[in-house]
């Protein structure tokens, strides 16, 4: 393609059919000439009130001539390029941090599921920075459902505490006598390893295996959530129905803790562990959580213990697809718990035992209903998004089968008919 040369260009009275296209450029800017392959060759000065050349092909005219300033950016492309996924999240991690470091400096550390909750809620919109509007549609969709499902559980929680009958005792120190050799196992363990005026390491390490209950599970849902959205749904799906045939049981079978046994003469003196391990701490208002300053506690429901039932559903959970690593740290949590809650007088042995039973249990019944579920959900969408099936077989079937079509006259067209084999 060949431009005119500044010689060639026409003067205001030159008639072209491009000459609508340019005339209405400024007077005093250059005409930037385009090369084929869109690159600008050169910019032509041009006379005051000259016209400038037209192109050889107006369509081939580039958007780079287009009269503008070279050194100017943009509006909003600094702040656009500052604002990238991976620095806001960078800002937003720490900003997070700082909060929850001047909170916990003001207000202590947060213990109670609402705090625990609301961090969560806040971790959540850190990591979807790169998309908030994923975040806004996961709280309505996937968390808040969970909130109200939780909120509803701790109200029926605390009227589980109100029985009809009970509370039963005697069956679970029957069990963890005959096991233990003649006297309960948190008896034994309290004997060999507790002195209330001598904290040891191990009391630490019980202490924190134990609030551990309260966030695990939660924040396994968080990332889940983030990294896999159809394995959350499975998994709080199970969450909660676990959650739930716990509280039946509480409510059919309200069941005294070793705590309350020893408070109440059927077992050995023995002390409850966590609040005092709160008091040396230094947080006297979560010891009252676990003696009696909350409203929505239930001293009689240790039968079964969800303590032990939520890390056995996580191991069961993740095993199939865990590499070693993850499989032993699964198994030393389950292993953990299951001392913690002996040893600091929270449940008896068989509370365990039935704790794990309905992990189990829950973890095959429900993802087989699951399952079902979601086969039947797939099947409903795939019908209603299938077209409708007309009445008369489709003539495309019927000349694949060599049946001519019954409104053709006993012929079939032939392109239709054609086989497979026969098409190019």
């Amino acid at each position: 393609m060949s431009y005119p040369s500044p010689t060639d260009v026409p003067g205001p009275d030159a008639e072209s059919e491009t000459a609508p296209l340019v005339a209405s450029a400024p007077a005093d800017v250059g005409m930037a000439v385009s090369s084929t392959d869109g690159s600008t060759l050169s910019r032509m000065p041009r006379a005051p009130g000259a016209t400038p050349a037209p192109l050889a092909n107006p369509s081939e005219q580039s958007a780079t001539s287009i009269p503008s300033t070279d050194h100017e950016a943009p509006a909003g492309r600094g702040l656009a390029a500052w604002s990238t996924p991976r620095r806001r999240l960078a800002v937003g991690w720490t900003a997070f941090g700082i909060a929850f470091v001047v909170f916990t400096v003001f207000l202590g550390l947060p213990y109670t599921e609402d705090d625990i909750l609301l961090w969560l809620t806040a971790a959540l919109l850190v990591a979807s920075l790169g998309d908030p509007a994923k975040w806004r549609r996961g709280v309505v969709r996937d968390w808040l459902p969970l909130y109200a499902v939780l909120a509803v559980y701790a109200l029926l929680r605390g009227y589980a505490s109100h029985v009809l009958w009970g509370p039963f005792v005697r069956p679970q120190v029957a069990f963890d006598t005959f096991i233990g050799g003649g006297q309960p196992p948190t008896v034994t363990l309290q004997r060999w390893l507790f002195r209330a005026n001598d904290i040891r390491p191990w009391d630490y390490l019980a202490w924190l295996t134990y609030m551990s209950h309260f966030f695990t599970s939660f924040i396994v849902a968080g990332v889940l959530w983030k990294r896999d959205h159809a394995r959350f749904r499975r998994f709080i799906t199970l969450w909660v129905g676990l959650t739930f045939l716990g509280y039946l049981t509480y409510l059919l079978y309200p069941a005294m803790p070793p705590w309350l046994a020893s408070n109440t003469g059927h077992i050995a003196g023995i002390t409850r562990i966590i609040p005092v391990m709160w008091n040396h701490v230094g947080v006297h208002g979560a010891s009252a959580l676990f003696t009696g300053g909350n409203k929505f506690d239930n001293n009689i429901a240790a039968m079964p213990s969800l303590h032990a039932a939520y890390p056995m559903l996580l191991l069961l959970f993740f095993w199939r697809r865990a590499r070693t690593p993850l499989r032993v740290l699964l198994v030393s949590y389950v292993l953990a718990m299951a001392f913690t809650l002996v040893y600091t007088g929270e449940h008896f042995v068989i509370d365990e035992f039935v704790g794990w039973t309905y992990a189990i249990v829950t973890f095959v019944v429900g993802n087989r209903l699951f399952d079902a579920w979601t086969r039947w959900r797939n099947s409903r969408r795939q019908a209603k998004d299938a077209p409708e099936t007309p009445l008369e077989t489709p003539r495309s079937v019927l000349a694949l089968a060599g049946t001519p079509a019954p409104d053709s006259g006993g012929t079939v067209d032939h392109a239709l008919a054609r086989r497979p084999s026969d098409r190019g």
